[in-house]
């Protein structure tokens, strides 16, 4: 194993060894210093929160502050996309290089790095005097959500045991979904009082709050012994892979402005799938490969990177339509577009708690199947009765059952994928896992764009938007209809398919 997480539960230690931590890591050659570290699975679970909370708010306040941001700046829909655009991007062709550090470096000091990078991010952000500023500050946003997103799911993983995983995944996807209600409800009350600018800032002081706490209580961790905490990877490889994922991104969120003919937007989509080919040809039996290839050979990996991608990665374009509907033909505020949208997270955070644990125990296609069906469901109900004119008696039924299925299949999609995942794997399966969901959002906005623009109508692009999370959710369905985790197989199954 080539990474090994000092403290209590992680495999392969003895009794002395779960009650230690070595303070500050291993690889300054220094004398480290010993320390109590026991800590249950869901002490770690608390003492993440905070950054699932911040990133999550600021996902969320970014749509409810799109038409403030436009004026503010005297700007067109196109120049602001970079605000959405550019954290994407950046996002995508980050991640998995910052699971490879947090595997290789120490999750813990990912971690951190990456939540004070993220409050950093933020500050700028809310003080930025021009869009190009602000663009800039979003990227040093998402840099930050690319060092600790995969680094705390690592963490957070390698303090359950094997066969609780999708309980510890449940519970943080339950943690967003809570947030995601915090941050257009409160985002939106902070936008009708003092602007958009604080519905930035109200989430710095969440990540000097978790930076303080996990410097204080979480256990450091350090490279197994015999394995070199400063390897490098690829860089050859690292390259590719950020042009590869950079320009995919590019060319789907740009194609809309560029046009999908345009010289741009062509030499985007060219240049990714070669990109991405250099990559997998690198990473082929090299030691240093940037890309963990024999990841894609544990069971059910394949298909959870599949489901992130249609089901999770659908979430953000359907959000942004129902928000588009709710402040324009709808005529909401902000706050009150807020409020109506509080009922997707509020059915669907509790629920991915509750489903978690379920298919712990059931298994993930007994979830994640029903959850799809009812986001289908609810999707072409919603379809169908849908108007100009505000129906709360449409909206709270049918968008609530479309809820129900994302409680039940979003977070169990990345569960499945890292169900059978080697502890010392756990970051970067991480990160490629959360590069196919954001690659799904990536897509799924580009392609919600274009549909609610391709008509003058903005409810027939809200119709049509509803079509597309349908037929993504039974593309899913049909993905999970094949998987088998039931505990009563556990004991045969291979963790290699």
């Amino acid at each position: 194993m080539p990474y090994k997480q000092v403290s209590g539960g992680a495999a392969g230690l003895g009794p002395d060894e779960t009650a230690r931590m070595v303070k500050g890591g291993s690889e300054s050659g220094l004398e480290a210093e010993v320390v109590d570290a026991t800590l249950s699975p869901w002490r770690t679970y608390a003492l993440l929160a905070g950054s699932v909370v911040a990133a999550s708010m600021n996902y969320s306040v970014t749509f409810v502050s799109f038409g403030e941001i436009e004026r503010t700046f005297d700007a067109g829909p196109a120049a602001t996309s970079w605000v959405l655009n550019a954290f994407a991007i950046t996002l995508c062709a980050l991640l998995i290089p910052c699971g490879w550090l947090s595997d290789r470096f120490g999750r813990r000091r990912m971690f951190l790095s990456g939540v004070t990078l993220l409050a950093v991010g933020s500050v700028l952000v809310a003080v930025s005097p021009t869009l190009p500023f602000l663009v800039a500050a979003r990227v040093v946003q998402a840099a930050g959500l690319a060092l600790e997103g995969p680094a705390a799911m690592a963490i957070l993983l390698n303090a359950f045991p094997a066969d609780r995983r999708s309980t510890a995944v449940g519970a943080f996807g339950g943690l967003g979904g809570i947030s995601l209600v915090l941050g257009p409800v409160i985002g939106g009350l902070v936008i009708d009082a003092v602007g958009w600018r604080w519905t930035f800032g109200f989430n710095t002081p969440i990540a000097l709050i978790t930076v303080l706490l996990g410097l204080r209580f979480l256990p450091a961790d350090r490279p197994a012994s015999g394995v070199s905490g400063r390897s490098r990877p690829d860089l050859i490889g690292v390259l590719l892979l950020v042009a590869g994922s950079a320009a995919l991104a590019t060319g789907v969120v740009q194609a809309e402005s560029w046009g999908w003919t345009g010289p741009g937007t062509l030499a985007a989509l060219i240049l990714a799938p070669a990109a991405m080919l250099g990559v997998v040809l690198r990473s082929s039996g090299r030691a240093d490969a940037i890309l963990d290839l024999s990841l894609y050979r544990i069971r059910y990996y394949p298909r959870g990177n599949a489901l992130a991608f249609l089901i999770a990665g659908n979430f953000a374009g359907t959000y942004l339509a129902l928000i588009t509907l709710l402040v324009g033909p709808w005529g909401m505020s902000p706050s009150t577009a807020g409020l109506t949208l509080a009922i997707v997270p509020l059915i669907g955070g509790p629920m991915s708690f509750v489903s978690g644990r379920l298919a712990d125990r059931f298994g993930h296609r007994r979830l994640i199947v029903p959850g799809g069906l009812c986001m289908v469901t609810g999707a072409l109900w919603f379809r169908s009765g849908v108007e100009e004119t505000t129906d709360l008696s449409l909206w709270f039924p049918a968008v609530g059952l479309y809820a129900l299925g994302i409680g039940l299949a979003h977070a169990n999609s990345a569960s499945l994928a890292m169900r059978y995942v080697p502890d010392a794997s756990l970051g970067q399966a991480g990160a490629t896992n959360r590069i196919m969901s954001e690659f799904g959002s990536v897509v799924s906005v580009a392609v919600a764009v274009a549909l609610l623009i391709g008509t003058d109508d903005p409810v027939q692009g809200a119709r049509r938007v509803m079509l597309m999370l349908a037929v993504a959710g039974v593309a899913g369905i049909v993905v999970a209809s094949g998987v088998d985790t039931r505990p009563r197989r556990r004991a045969v199954d291979s963790d290699v398919s």
